[in-house]
């Protein structure tokens, strides 16, 4: 899809005067127009965070005890021997 070819929908926001002043500053310094710099910045976060977001980072103990868990033979408790129980003798196991 062009350029051209896709829709243009329109951001608003409200900042502080000397917010604005540093935004357009940095922009001049890169060459860019603001718009064309704030859309790359907030972009740029919104990736961060939706990164921050999808991955699940363990220390090295804590990955340790996951793949322990993970592996472990898994504990009946009261419960599950009473559902195992219910369930052989409806089924006449």
């Amino acid at each position: 899809m062009a350029v051209s070819d896709r829709k243009v929908e329109r951001l608003e926001t409200r900042l502080p005067a000397e917010a604005k002043q540093q935004i357009e500053l940095a922009a001049a310094m890169q060459g860019r127009t603001v718009s064309d710099f704030v859309v790359a910045a907030a972009l740029e976060e919104a990736g961060k965070v939706i990164e921050q977001q999808r991955v699940i980072k363990l220390t090295v103990s804590e990955s340790i005890a996951l793949a322990e868990l993970m592996t472990a033979e898994p504990v009946a408790n009261k419960k599950n021997v009473e559902a195992i129980r219910r369930y052989k003798k409806v089924m006449g196991r």
